[in-house]
């Protein structure tokens, strides 16, 4: 579990904020929109914004598709 977590803060570390980041397939179905901009990221918590900039959603780190 360790391993996943340094993994997970590595990935995160490494995105820059206005970087584009893909949710998961199958999560959040009320979601139509697939990609988001990565704002910043608070404990497990990261916060996307929509490409039009008017909202954003919070989602875990797990959430997101890193086989980009």
């Amino acid at each position: 579990m360790a391993h996943i977590n340094s993994l997970t803060k590595k990935r995160l570390g490494s995105v820059s904020s206005g970087e584009l980041l893909k949710l998961k397939d199958g999560l959040y179905r009320q979601l139509k929109e697939r990609e988001w901009i990565f704002n910043r990221t608070e404990n497990n918590l990261v916060f996307l914004i929509h490409k039009e900039g008017v909202y954003g959603v919070v989602v875990r780190n797990e959430d997101i598709d890193w086989s980009q």
